[in-house]
């Protein structure tokens, strides 16, 4: 018999892995994502086998074809990602190496702002982090047992919105469920702040987290952060993402910024700064911004973008920097979000605002849990 074909899993745009987003509809022509070895083509051999015995109703036998292709191949980011949409329940969350200690002269404190889901899949992981870093958490009252009971061989900070009847108001004043994210946010920038002035001390790396994301490859999670080749954040999009201590407090700013500038302005165009864009990879969703049809056309993949903004050289930035928009102007998007505030492509166009470049980083790469709830 035939096996099912599981192809489209392995097909992905580089945009979709680097932003860890949910997987896309891909066209006839989008080549397949080598196999990395042997063990990793296995994998794909297993995953399509147990598709297809879940298919002829045998959901154990394919439960046991997904296990052994998770355990030849742990770190293969395609191979979770179709475990994930195969058999979430399977993909064990992997554990940050004892020895990973942060290195000399670092100090590190890990955010956890909103719902705790999947904390039981992400507990290990996040307890493992916590014997070396120090850890504040913002979240609501339903999740007040499950944040306390976190733990941490360091200082832990578990602020609950519904005690201070202030933050509660303002909290359940926004209007869109992804805003409030970024108010807890807020709070715990606001919680460091209030710690360093305690402690006489400032942190030097921040790292904003999700209790219902899974990371691939956390071996070496603190040295990988550190080491970040590149200037300004480290991200999975707006999931996750960790920068110096100064550029993430940044974020504080684009928390105040949300009712003015952001909310109800996706169709508002905004300056580019393409040189800000050419120094990133596509981990941030800069490709939902508005891009002026009759300056950049109408590409049909991000990468025809990025190369039509790499042809078209200063005098395009130029364009794109001093551009105003005409009624009924139309504007390429090539990712839509939420139709009020899309809070992926907006923290793209803060980041882009301050000039913050923005790449992936094997510390932060995975996706969100389909088994979320």
């Amino acid at each position: 018999m035939a096996l099912v074909n599981i192809s489209p899993f392995f097909r992905q745009e580089s945009w979709v892995l680097e932003s860890a987003s949910a997987d896309h509809p891909v066209s006839p022509t989008t080549a397949e994502v080598p196999p990395t070895g042997p063990k990793n083509a296995e994998a794909r051999r297993l995953l399509a086998e147990g598709a297809r015995l879940q298919r002829a109703g045998r959901p154990g036998e394919a439960e046991a074809f997904w296990r052994r292709s998770l355990v030849l191949a742990p770190a293969d980011l395609l191979v979770r990602r179709a475990i994930n949409q195969l058999c979430p329940t399977l993909n064990s969350h992997p554990l940050p190496s004892r020895r990973s200690w942060p290195p000399r002269g670092t100090r590190f404190a890990l955010l956890l702002p909103g719902q705790l889901r999947c904390l039981e899949h992400s507990r290990g992981f996040l307890e493992q982090l916590c014997r070396q870093a120090d850890l504040f958490v913002c979240t609501e009252g339903r999740y007040r047992e499950a944040a306390t009971s976190l733990r941490c061989r360091r200082h832990r900070e578990v602020r609950i919105i519904e005690d201070d009847p202030e933050t509660a108001a303002e909290d359940a004043a926004l209007p869109v469920a992804s805003m409030k994210q970024w108010h807890k946010l807020a709070v715990c920038l606001a919680m460091v702040r209030e710690q360093e002035r305690h402690q006489g001390h400032r942190y030097t790396h921040l790292v904003k987290l999700r209790s219902d994301y899974l990371h691939v490859n956390p071996e070496w999670f603190f040295q990988d952060l550190v080491q970040h080749k590149h200037d300004g954040l480290a991200c999975a999009s707006d999931k996750v993402f960790a920068g110096n201590r100064d550029v993430m407090m940044l974020f504080r700013g684009f928390q105040k910024a949300i009712a003015g500038f952001f909310d109800g302005h996706e169709h508002t165009y905004w300056p580019i700064n393409v040189e800000t864009i050419l120094s990133s990879d596509d981990s941030s969703k800069w490709y939902g911004m508005n891009w002026p049809e009759r300056l950049v056309g109408k590409p049909a993949r991000v990468e025809e973008l990025r190369q039509v903004l790499q042809r078209g050289g200063s005098e395009l930035a130029s364009a794109l920097a001093g551009f105003r928009s005409q009624p009924d102007e139309p504007f390429l998007r090539l990712f839509q979000g939420h139709p009020r505030f899309a809070s992926e492509v907006c923290f793209a166009r803060f980041l882009n605002l301050c000039g913050i470049a923005a790449h992936g980083n094997r510390a932060l790469q995975g996706f969100l849990r389909n088994d979320r709830s």
